[in-house]
């Protein structure tokens, strides 16, 4: 009896503990990151007999846990990859929204800006037109710090999610060492078997920090799961966690760099994470955030020095000389706190047509060279004191060491720092410094008796002006009796003669002047000997627009992204701004097709994984009764065995 009693007893534990799990598993259905369980049974060892092995029963061999260690690691990695592309999408709309909101964006105030200074070329002398323009000027300027401050309250708040995201990946480490830790005891304890429940509390922590950043995984042989991050970086290793944290960049301070401490301990790791929330905001932050503010700093640059240096070309009501416009932008300039004391860096501005929307590294390679790298694309360049790259003079002094860096920002706060210097209508110049009209026929008195006619004269600085030239026209320049050297004689300014010959040149010829303003004009027709011409200072000329207009060329005009090397400019003000714009919608629309298109697959990888270890309701219903009938069956054994022995023992007494 005893033999069938031992069998019945070892039904009624297996089948009541596969009752237990069973409602474990009901109980659990809605719980997150549950893996269903199920008893695994076996025979109990057999009893060797006279007649051979008899069978002793049933036993639990274990309780095991429905897992997919590969699926789980691939719904991971794709959870950690919408994450980014979700977080980066999110943040990039916010910018695209702004840039292209016409209510907000920078396109309507620079228009309004160029349709005033037209108002002013179509009417120089008016007041009411100058200080529409000096309006606009201002409305402009004021649209430039609103996307400024619009760009740096974004970057403050990347920073502040990031040390967010920093704090949660910390927590999240912190509990899975713990984890790990509890895990390695209850294995030890339980000479080998699975926590189960402890191994699903740390596939829910697993899940959660790969929503942070991307991470890879290694078991162990004590049941602890090694987790690194990075390039090899190791976040956890068995029950130990190391740190992140935000720190300030040391070129940059207003940009928050993460730094990794462990054991050894700390140093920045930025360039080296990806995925998750906290990849996709760094990938924002290089990939939107920096160069859109580089972009709009550009606009602004190429605004303010084209337009200060055609504006100081021109005349104002007074027949004073222009002033600047707008201030004159200034490159920042940020040492490495690690250089040598008293090492200095410059850096200035030497042509807006070849500035590039990026910011440099500048490391001292000597005393008086160094290595420029363009850090929108990685180019790099050797260069000595005082040469010149993309636009930009650079130089290092302070007898900088080998190995001293410096952050280089032409352009990057140039919409902050823009102001407007002009706000008197009066000095508005839109005048011309000199002028070109005819002065009479020299041999018969009186006005030019021929067709010939000077155009008004172009500078582009204003070095020895004002001047007076008189150009008188002459068959014959020599005086040798032949006709053969028809030309101006010049009196004033550089002297000497300019050659015209009607018979060739009479469709238009063109002169300049170096030493005088570099100016240049244009004669065409047919002129008298005699006809003679002046260039003179364009005093009292306040109904003249042509600096106006010259100014409001330089809306249509390319002035931008051109290349050091002999590349000329290829975009407007205009083209530059709308480039931007395209770009981050490009970016926006692409991160937003992507983020989705990895959220379905992280969701397909998740119901993939779900069907390995869900709990499914119906599927334990009809385990619950089967064992349970199970269960009443071992019951019904010892009933028997009871029934049995009661029987032999009545045998007995009688």
């Amino acid at each position: 009896m005893a033999g069938l009693l031992e069998i019945g007893v070892s039904g009624l534990m297996a089948f009541q503990r596969s009752i237990n799990t069973t409602g474990h598993n009901i109980a659990n259905s809605d719980t997150e990151g549950y893996s269903r369980q199920r008893v695994e049974l076996s025979t109990q060892t057999p009893h060797l007999t006279g007649a051979g092995w008899l069978g002793s029963g049933v036993k639990v061999a274990a309780v095991q846990r429905s897992y997919d260690d590969f699926l789980a690691t691939q719904m991971r990695a794709a959870q950690s990859t919408a994450s980014g592309l979700d977080v980066y999408a999110a943040h990039a709309g916010r910018i695209d929204n702004l840039l292209a909101d016409p209510n907000v964006g920078l396109d309507p105030s620079v228009q309004d800006f160029f349709d005033a200074m037209q108002v002013l070329a179509d009417n120089p002398a008016s007041i009411p037109s100058r200080q529409a323009l000096i309006s606009e000027t201002a409305s402009m300027v004021d649209r430039f710090h609103d996307l400024s401050r619009q760009f740096n309250t974004i970057r403050e708040q990347t920073n502040q999610e990031l040390s967010a995201v920093v704090d949660e990946i910390n927590g999240l480490s912190r509990s899975l060492a713990r984890v790990n830790q509890n895990i390695i005891e209850a294995i030890g304890a339980s000479g080998g078997d699975d926590p189960n429940d402890l191994l699903d509390e740390r596939e829910v922590l697993l899940n959660q920090l790969s929503e942070r950043v991307a991470i890879t995984t290694v078991p162990q042989d004590d049941g602890a799961l090694n987790i690194f991050i990075g390039k090899g970086q190791a976040l956890v290793i068995g029950g130990t966690a190391a740190s992140l944290s935000t720190v300030q960049s040391e070129l940059d301070l207003g940009r928050y760099d993460i730094a990794f401490t462990d054991a050894t301990g700390s140093r920045v790791i930025t360039d080296q994470l990806a995925g998750g929330e906290i990849g996709g905001l760094l990938s924002f932050r290089e990939e939107i955030v920096d160069p859109a503010q580089n972009q709009l700093g550009l606009v602004a640059v190429g605004l303010s020095r084209e337009l200060n240096a055609q504006h100081r070309l021109g005349l104002d009501l007074d027949g004073s000389p222009g002033g600047a416009l707008f201030s004159d932008p200034q490159i920042e300039t940020l040492g490495h706190g690690a250089n040598r004391p008293g090492a200095t860096a410059t850096a200035t501005f030497t042509d807006t047509g070849e500035l590039a929307a990026s910011d440099y590294l500048l490391e001292a390679t000597g005393p008086a060279s160094f290595t420029l790298t363009r850090l929108a694309d990685g180019s790099s360049w050797n260069l000595n004191n005082q040469d010149r790259q993309d636009g930009i003079q650079f130089s290092i002094g302070g007898a900088a060491d080998a190995g001293d860096r410096f952050l280089i920002q032409p352009v990057r706060w140039a919409a902050d720092r823009i102001r407007q210097e002009t706000t008197d209508p009066r000095r508005l110049a839109a005048a011309a410094p000199v002028r070109a009209l005819p002065a009479g026929n020299l041999v018969t008195p009186g006005p030019n008796l021929g067709g010939a006619r000077v155009s008004q004269p172009e500078i582009s600085d204003t070095g020895n002006l004002p001047v007076t030239i008189d150009l008188t026209w002459s068959p014959d320049l020599d005086n040798d009796g032949v006709e053969d050297d028809p030309g101006f004689q010049v009196v004033g300014g550089p002297g000497g003669t300019l050659a015209y010959d009607p018979a060739t040149d009479s469709g238009g010829k063109r002169f300049t002047f170096p030493g005088f303003g570099s100016m240049t004009f244009s004669v065409s027709g047919v002129p008298a000997a005699g006809d003679s011409f002046r260039i003179e200072e364009n005093a009292g000329g306040v109904a003249d627009n042509r600096n106006a207009l010259a100014m409001a060329a330089i809306q249509g005009s390319d002035r931008l992204l051109g290349e050091t090397g002999g590349v000329a400019p290829t975009a407007t003000l205009q083209d530059l701004y709308g480039q931007m714009v395209a770009e981050v919608g490009s970016r926006t629309r692409h991160a937003d097709i992507n983020a989705r298109s990895t959220a379905g697959l992280a969701e397909r990888h998740r119901m993939t994984l779900s069907a390995v270890n869900g709990v499914n309701l119906d599927e334990e219903a009809a385990n619950l009764v089967k064992y349970q009938q199970a269960y009443q069956a071992a019951a019904q054994v010892i009933s028997v065995a009871g029934t049995l022995f009661d029987t032999l023992i009545s045998t007995v007494r009688r």
